[in-house]
């Protein structure tokens, strides 16, 4: 009897636990909000394109990608730029030049004016606006001429000292 007992004991746990599995097996199936939105948009696109939408065209309106914007910089940021890198490089030839012992005084003088000069530049780059395009063409073309002859002389300097 003791055997029947736990037989019916055992039979009545794994009965309860199947139909406890079933009920719930049964149930709503629960739902990502993306994916209820993809099957709202198939269902929709089935419905008005049956004729013309195939599989492989709902797959791919379903796939969304990120796309990245690639910003080119305007033509004011690379002129400001190509101009910084004139003037950081003039102010390297400017310390070369300063580095050279037995400097004579009219050369120290034209450096120091050039220096002078190229600091200027690094100054009026800065400090002009942005907003002022009306004088954008003649203050680009002042700037790279005046950044280009303390370049010319500044070489013109260096290799005068190193002869």
């Amino acid at each position: 009897m003791r055997m029947t007992l736990k037989q019916n004991f055992l039979s009545i746990i794994i009965s309860g636990s199947l139909f406890v599995t079933m009920i719930m097996s049964c149930g709503p199936r629960v739902q990502k909000p993306d994916d209820a939105f993809d099957l709202v948009k198939k269902e929709r696109m089935m419905s008005s394109d049956s004729n013309f939408a195939s599989k492989e065209i709902i797959q791919a309106s379903m796939k969304t990608e990120i796309v990245k914007k690639i910003e080119t910089p305007d033509e004011w940021t690379i002129f400001k730029l190509e101009t910084e890198k004139k003037i950081r490089s003039n102010e390297n030839i400017i310390q070369g030049i300063k580095a050279i012992p037995d400097l004579n005084p009219s050369t120290r003088r034209k450096l120091t004016s050039l220096e002078k000069d190229n600091n200027n530049l690094k100054m009026s780059l800065n400090e002009y606006p942005e907003e002022v395009k009306a004088k954008w063409k003649a203050f680009k073309s002042s700037l790279s001429h005046n950044a280009n002859e303390i370049d010319l002389e500044l070489i013109a300097l260096k290799t005068a000292q190193n002869n």
